[in-house]
Order: structure tokens, then sequence, then C-alpha cells
């Protein structure tokens, strides 16, 4: 009735096509609503999935959360695809978006840093802050996405938002007004809520409170990009302090001394001498990139940094225990920073773990983040998918590896679970030739990357091509080879926001575009004339990643092979996400070029293979180049027409 050639669809979408497999996919998720069993569902590039997930859910009138892998597919889907079906049923089903708080505006943190900043007149600043307050007497959602990108503005988000540290709870004089307790209240009222896998996995392992009432009534939980679970899932099984914490709590005493007149020398010393400490460690390790042996790291060059923030913080909190009863926020600043010694402190010891856990310490240009990560979380998310309520639906273009669900499972700790495995509606052996340049240097290694583009130079010149990475070495020496080339066009992740960088790209008539890992996925170029999609190699994990590491060690200590049982299918199912950026609708043609000869000569290869859409190889730079030419004909002589 609804997605069939004379369905409702077909009369509310220009273009509609009716396709089988989104009908046989929407037949699998009543399936699974009406009987309350979990299921696996890979749903092909060009199936439809959205449609034929939220029909069956709307229509079934349960209480539902709908998770997605990313904020903006969430908004794509509140606020484009969930009205018009919504509307199509008509049954009076009530929907919710909510999102981390991270996303909200907390009133009462605008409201100090206005008065902090138009203490210190700092001008710019200032007149932000003035904005976003006039832009809150407007806004229905408080949500900061509708102003602006923050993402890439940490420092001015801050002074705007709350963390699970610093907000206030039901102590909070602004709570009536606060727009993120209003959409959990919005959220707790509604028949189907959109949330994020951060937020959702966050609330599992009880990190935050935001789904905590919503959660015990759900009927069905849906996991849309359902193939990134297992790696958002980790971070929250586990522990983890960062940098960025402790130089908040440091930040707001002493935006609270301010507020009451800057008079507490000792402890506005203190905080500054927090910060110092933070300054230091992170000038150690902000070059260091992953240390996966964090133990070793602290037994050595570590200690005596780690040391200095230890002291720091022990002395602050005898400050805030004389200084605390002055006010609310003080008081506030006290039990975060009691919370965060002994975090940091336990975080920091330098005793190796069980093997079960990993202990290792991520940083960045401007801070560091210390875990303790279990190797394996299937026994902790069993708990969770194997419950007779709610049942569990994942979904993903890219869940399989040869056709199986064996990876997905076990990393996943899924008991019983019905599969199904939706082909891409796409005729992938028409529209794609795809090409594997031979004699190539082994890959992972400058000379690769060099080799690569100078291979590729003449399709650089022949059709719109994207560029997948796997590291972000081989994509910047792949900018600075293609530098020199002047009648290339050529766009760079990091030149531009990524929203921004899309849309140039897609407005070019020509050009390359290079990326790594975050354009992996959630990039839909459809439209836009690409003609060539390059990745680089087989997307590997990197030996030097601790999780990584771990995992192959754990399996291989239980007898099996870490590489076939772990590092492959891992590798299979990112190839199978950034190929899927090539084809994305039926009148789409175009080369996909591997730059990784072992998927030809290595035994491992056929498995790869096999995962992919059917379709014709061929290792003949010649044929592969005759093919693009000729592609980038046809989409002359059409643009020609129009």
């Amino acid at each position: 009735d609804y997605l069939g050639k004379e369905g409702e669809l077909s009369r509310l979408i220009p273009d509609f096509v009716s396709r089988p497999v989104q009908i046989q996919m929407a037949r699998a998720v009543v399936d699974a609503v009406s009987e309350r069993k979990n299921a696996l569902l890979e749903a092909g590039t060009g199936t439809g999935k959205t449609y034929a997930y939220l029909i069956p859910l709307i229509d079934s009138g349960k209480k539902v959360i709908i998770s997605t892998g990313t904020k903006n597919l969430q908004d794509q889907l509140y606020f484009q695809d969930l009205p018009l079906i919504a509307g199509l049923i008509d049954n009076g089903y009530r929907t919710a978006l909510l999102k981390g708080r991270a996303n909200y505006v907390c009133p009462e943190r605008l409201d100090k840093s206005l008065k902090v900043i138009s203490g210190n007149t700092q001008s710019d600043i200032l007149n932000r802050l003035v904005g976003v307050r006039e832009w809150m007497s407007r806004t229905q959602t408080g949500d900061i996405t509708e102003l602006s990108d923050f993402s890439d503005d940490a420092a001015f988000a801050s002074l705007i938002t709350s963390t699970r540290d610093n907000c206030l709870g039901s102590s909070c004089p602004r709570i009536g007004e606060c727009p993120l307790y209003l959409a959990r209240s919005a959220a707790n009222d509604a028949d189907l809520t959109v949330v994020n896998h951060h937020l959702l996995f966050a609330d599992i392992a009880l990190r935050e409170e935001n789904l905590a009432q919503l959660l015990p009534r759900v009927e069905t939980i849906v996991v849309d990009e359902a193939h990134q679970v297992s790696e958002v899932a980790r971070q929250f099984f586990g522990d983890r302090i960062g940098s960025g914490q402790i130089l908040e709590l440091a930040r707001d005493i002493k935006r609270e001394l301010f507020l009451l007149g800057n008079d507490d020398r000792g402890l506005l010393h203190s905080a500054e001498q927090l910060e110092r400490a933070l300054g230091v460690m992170n000038s150690l390790v902000s070059s260091t990139g992953e240390i996966g042996d964090l133990s070793g790291w602290l037994q050595n060059q570590g200690e005596t940094v780690v040391e200095g923030i230890d002291l720091a913080l022990g002395e602050l909190v005898q400050y805030l225990d004389i200084s605390a009863i002055r006010s609310a926020g003080l008081q506030h600043c006290m039990q975060r920073a009691n919370r965060l010694a002994d975090q940091f402190a336990l975080l920091t010891e330098a005793a190796p773990l069980d093997q079960a856990h990993v202990h290792w310490m991520q940083s960045y240009a401007r801070g560091f983040v210390i875990h303790v990560s279990p190797v394996s979380i299937a026994a902790e998310l069993s708990e969770h998918f194997n419950k007779p309520v709610p049942n569990w639906i994942f979904i993903s273009a890219t869940l399989s590896v040869g056709g199986k669900f064996d990876h997905i499972r076990a990393s996943l700790g899924l008991d019983d679970a019905s599969e199904n495995l939706f082909a891409s509606p796409f005729e992938y052996q028409a529209q794609v030739l795809s090409y594997v340049p031979e004699g190539l240097p082994q890959p992972g290694s400058d000379v690769h990357t060099r080799a690569l583009i100078e291979r590729l130079l003449p399709f650089f010149r022949s059709g719109k091509t994207f560029c997948l990475f796997t590291s972000h070495r081989a994509l910047n020496l792949a900018r600075e080879l293609l530098a020199i080339e002047d009648d290339l066009h050529v766009l760079s992740q990091g030149q531009l926001p990524k929203a921004k960088l899309l849309e140039r790209f897609r407005q070019m008539p020509d050009g390359t575009l290079l990326a790594t890992q975050s354009f992996w996925e959630g990039v839909d170029l459809r439209g836009a004339g690409l003609k060539c999609l390059v990745i680089d190699k087989l997307p590997f994990g990197s030996s030097d990643d601790p999780i990584s590491r771990a995992m192959m060690n754990a399996i291989e200590s239980s007898g099996k092979n870490g590489f076939m049982e772990y590092l492959l299918p891992e590798a299979i199912i990112s190839l199978m996400q950034g190929f899927g950026r090539l084809i994305r609708q039926e009148s789409d043609e175009g080369l996909f070029v591997l730059g990784d000869p072992r998927v030809m000569t290595k035994p491992y290869g056929r498995l790869v293979l096999a995962s992919l859409p059917p379709m014709t190889w061929t290792m003949d730079q010649s044929h592969a180049l005759g093919h693009l030419r000729s592609l980038a004909r046809i989409e002359s002589k059409n643009e020609a027409r129009q």
C-alpha cells in the first residue's frame, strides 16, 4: 500500500521507484516487531531502508527509539523522512528528537558567561554571546546546530553548554527553561524518539540520564548504521578521563570567583596551577599519538607530569573545602574536584591490567584522554541485547562479511537474532568497472602512495574523482604531489569545514577531492557528477592501535586466527562503506580504483571480492582509463542536451 508502484509514496515523491527489496525489508521489520525478536538486517545501498523501517514502526503504534550514527543523520531522519511517513499514516503518533547535552544551550552558563565576559570587555566573544541570547528568545528547541556548527569552536561552545560534570541538575535555578530538560520531557511523552549512538550507549552504560525514564517503557529499538555500534559502545563500557574535563573545572572555578569579586587569591592561584600542570602534560604527549602501553609510559617519562596534576588537584580540593560555602557554584565545583581527583588517580595507576582490559591514552593538539577499555564488549552488550524487551533491530548497508553475519554477532554478543540480507537493487555489473593497478609497491608506505598517484594522474584529468585514504600521512603526501600539477583542480580535507568542502566539490564541473576516514561514510554525492572513486589500500586497522592489538592478542590466545577473525572482517566492512560513496542511484555509472594488489594475490582477497557487489575487475590500465573517459564523454553529451 505504501511502497508499491501505485502506493502512497509514489503519489508524494517525484521519481519514486518502487523496489521489491524495500518491501521485503519492510516485511522483515514487521516480523521482528510483531514477534518481539532481535534482527540483523543488511540493506544494500539504494534499498530505501529508512522508509522500509519507518512505515512498520509507526504503523505498529509501539513505543520506539531509533538511533542513528551521527547528529546530521538524526536531523535528516527527524526533519525530512519522519514527518513524511508520520503524516502519511496519520495515526496520532507522537515523535521527538533528543540529542546529548552538548547540543543544547544551558541558560545558566550563558547568563554567567555574559556576566564574566562583559566584565573582561572581550568584545568579540561578548557580541557572540549576546547573539546567542537574542536567538534563545526565538528558538523552539535551544539546539545550537540551528545557530551554527560549533564542532570546530569547542572553547566558545563551552561558554553556552553544559557537561555532565558541570550541570547543576535539579538544583539549577533555570531548570524550568532548560532546553535539555524540555527535550527530555518531550521524549518521555513521545511514541517514537530519535537519538544517536553516543547518547544511546552513554545511557545504557549509565553514564547519562537522558533516557533513564524512557528506556524501561520502550518496546523496540532500531539501530541504524549498526556497524558502528561496537566502536561507539566501547567508549562507554570502561572508564576514561580527559584533560578537557579537568581544565573546564579550573575555568569554572575562576568564573565563580570572578562573580564573587576575585577576592580569594589562594583558590585562584590553585586553579591556575592546575591549568599549568595540564599544559605541561599536554606538551609532553601532544606529538606522541596513541600510547597503547600506558602503564609502561607512566612508569617512565609520564610519572613526573602525572604527579604534578595529582598534587594540583589535591591542593585545589583543600582550598575548595574552605571556600565552597560561598556559592552553590563553588559547592558543585568541590564535588567535581573530589570526583575528578579520585578518577585521575585511579586511571593513572601504573599497575598493569588484566588481559581483558587495555589501558591507553589518546593525545590531541590541545589535550589528552586516558582510557581503560574492555577488549571485548560482547558480554556487556549481550546483557542488554538478549533481554525479551525491548527487541533490537540492527540495520546497516554493511553488516555481513562474505554473506555471513558471524563477525557482527560475535562483536555484539547476539545469541539469538534473525538474519536478512537485502541486496542492493543497483546493477553493479553494468554500472561499475573495478580496477586494481598492477605492479604497485607494498601498500602502507610513502613509496606506494607516490606510485599510486603517479599511475592515476591521467585518471584525475579524465573524470571527477573522489580519493579516500586510509591515513592522514597518505592524504598529505598525495596533496603535495598533486599541488604541482597546474591543470588539476584539487580539494582536500581540512581546507574547509566538511559540509562546505562537499558543497564546493559538488559544484565543480570536474576535479578531485582528497579525504580520509571521516569521509568514508555518511557522505552522499548523489547528482554531483562523480565518475571515479579511489581507495588507496585495504583499510586494515593500525598495528599501533591499542584496541586492535588487544583484540588480536585475545583471539589468538584462544587458539583462533586474529587476522581472519577480527582484522580482515573489520577491514572489509570499512571497505564496503567507502565503496558505497560511488553509486547512489540507478542512473549512476563509475570506475572504482582499489590501489591494493593484495586483493588479487593473497588468499584472503577472495573473501574481500565476495563481500563487495559482483562487478567486472581489471588490472589493465588502458581498459580502465578508456572506460572512465567514455563515462566523461557521455556526461558531457547529456549536459549539452540539457
